[in-house]
């Protein structure tokens, strides 16, 4: 019976590359999986730290309604937002809301007018 010498060499060779790929491949696929989860988390505070500072906002405009007074932080079961009265000119209301939630700094700039109603001018997040 006749072997030739090195055919084991050759297939665990064979393996050993093949093994490097797979395992590499396998590792990029972790990694971005990861990344995604990332960045899906990042997404979600952000939009948590929005819906807080839009809640506020409402609120302020609530409090300028009944009390026509805004106070510089509003405290809300969810967190707490610093309000920045940019200017309050007779009617004219030029107010900033914001807040940080995990991290993440999100603001809104509404522009409001109280007579017997409170009118948005505006509201922008910033």
């Amino acid at each position: 019976m006749m072997t030739k010498k090195g055919n084991g060499y050759v297939a665990i060779s064979t393996v050993l590359v093949v093994g490097a790929v797979v395992l590499t491949i396998g590792i990029s696929v972790i990694l971005n999986g990861i990344n995604e989860s990332q960045s899906a988390l990042a997404d979600t505070k952000s939009e948590v730290a929005l819906g807080l500072v839009n809640a506020c906002a409402q609120d302020g405009l609530i409090r300028l309604s009944k009390n026509n007074s805004i106070p510089g932080t509003i405290v809300l079961p969810e967190g707490t937002c610093t309000v920045t009265i940019n200017s309050q000119v007779g009617n004219d209301w030029d107010v900033t809301y914001s807040v940080t939630l995990g991290g993440y700094t999100k603001s809104v700039k509404v522009v409001a007018t109280r007579t017997t109603t409170v009118t948005i001018n505006s509201w922008l997040e910033i």
